[in-house]
């Protein structure tokens, strides 16, 4: 007796399985890219803001090596500026790595019921939204904390002094802070 044939059905089903073992390794290997790429990207960061410490160490010991140099207090700033952009910018490669792997989610998940992928779709959709606006609280603050510490930097590196001079910078620094929150504010508003 010859062993019985599988049916055009038993076929079919194989053959999305196979498939949908097939999305799926793809998505995984995508997203084993992604977060390589993300941490080359943020080593490379960590090893420029290195990088920029050490020059503004030699800096630092040249101006005061030589008489008569004044303090470069805006060489402190600009490393603490650096150290935050560069937080910043690991911020918003963590954040392209999750959007890469809810996304991903959502497409390994798209075999299901049409309504649960657009359940998922929405979801992922929300999340991507929420999670952008957090990066952008974040940068919104790192800009409201460096344009404090130079403006304080100019101040003291200037001699700004007496009460026009401190009306002027207090004025920019509180436009720059009304900036911001309303900024803030406009993104808790659409989040909410």
């Amino acid at each position: 007796m010859s062993p019985t044939p599988k049916t055009n059905r038993d076929q079919a089903n194989d053959d999305a399985a196979e498939m949908a073992g097939l999305r799926d390794n793809l998505a995984t290997v995508f997203v084993h890219g992604i977060e390589r790429i993300a941490e080359m990207q943020k080593q490379g960061i960590d090893l420029a803001v290195q990088q920029n410490a050490e020059v503004v160490d030699v800096l630092k010991k040249a101006a005061g090596a030589l008489p008569g140099t004044p303090r470069l207090p805006m060489l402190e700033a600009a490393t603490e500026a650096a150290s935050r952009y560069a937080e910043t910018q690991k911020q918003v490669i963590d954040y392209f790595v999750e959007q890469s792997q809810a996304w991903t989610d959502v497409f390994k998940e798209r075999a299901g019921a049409a309504k649960g992928t657009a359940d998922s779709f929405a979801h992922a959709a929300k999340q991507a939204v929420e999670r952008s606006f957090a990066v952008q609280r974040k940068a919104l603050e790192n800009t409201a904390a460096q344009t404090k510490a130079v403006v304080d930097a100019a101040k003291h590196q200037f001699g700004f002094s007496g009460k026009q001079a401190e009306a002027v910078t207090e004025t920019f620094q509180r436009g720059v802070d009304t900036v911001v929150e309303a900024q803030k504010e406009f993104l808790d508003a659409v989040t909410h």
